[in-house]
């Protein structure tokens, strides 16, 4: 049993993408069973099963499209139905998205990131709440230090994970009654996901260095760092700590 965590599963969408993998890791080496989600690539998610159960816990891995509201209500029913009770929900997901310039984003680019990020975030938190007002839990976002430090043509990213940090907030507010806590993990330049493909695909090394001389660390973050900071806001160790965005960044939005 976890020192940290009760019995029951942490839920985590979009867990076998690169943060989400990393996540999935910190929270099953605190002692968590994890259900994780994908929306398309299998194959990738089943090897993240696999390193995971080698630990020693249980993981199920399921195809699930966040977009359909009804679908993620009876993903969360079955599991809570598999593992008892769900007393951790991280959303991890999100859409690709083109660095462009605002008057370059046409109104349907708009529209669908922001149904796939911020209607997504809403239809598993929304359908995560009736499972957890009997005994309480923690939510956790992944969203951007883009949401304090707008960078150039990265609108797509910031704008959405902001109404998503919002949104936390909004439940921290609302369902702390019930013992219910929501918080935000915001990455900087994470060596991760689509976060590597950035800096590393292609192969412009003074992009590199740009990003680590406008980081006061001079570092690139991992996606352990993010995993790590997730599963603390999750665990009681952060137990009065609630409506907050935790930076990993390297002090990038300062």
């Amino acid at each position: 049993m976890s020192t940290w965590f009760p019995n029951g599963v942490a839920v985590v969408a979009g867990g076998s993408g690169g943060l989400g993998a990393a996540i999935s890791a910190a929270l099953a080496a605190d002692g968590c069973d994890i259900a994780l989600t994908y929306r398309s690539n299998e194959a990738k998610a089943q090897k993240v099963v696999e390193e995971l159960r080698a630990t020693g816990r249980q993981v199920w891995a399921s195809k699930l499209d966040l977009t359909d509201a009804n679908a993620v209500k009876k993903y969360l029913a079955e599991t809570r139905e598999r593992y008892g009770r769900i007393h951790t929900v991280v959303y991890a997901a999100g859409p690709s998205f083109k660095v462009e310039y605002i008057a370059s984003i046409t109104p349907e680019e708009w529209a669908r990131t922001l149904a796939d990020d911020a209607n997504g975030c809403f239809n598993l938190m929304s359908a995560s709440l009736p499972h957890m007002r009997d005994s309480g839990g923690a939510l956790c976002a992944v969203t951007t230090c883009a949401v304090e430090r707008i960078p150039l043509a990265d609108i797509l990213s910031a704008a959405p994970k902001a109404a998503i940090e919002t949104l936390m907030r909004g439940i921290a507010k609302e369902e702390g009654r019930f013992g219910i806590r929501a918080n935000c993990v915001a990455p900087g330049c994470i060596d991760a996901g689509i976060g590597h493909a950035a800096l590393y695909e292609s192969g412009d090394r003074s992009f590199i260095d740009a990003v680590k001389a406008a980081t006061p660390m001079q570092e690139i973050g991992s996606g352990d760092d993010i995993g790590n900071a997730v599963a603390f806001l999750c665990s009681q160790r952060a137990k009065f700590v609630t409506g907050q965005s935790l930076s990993v960044d390297g002090g990038l939005q300062l």
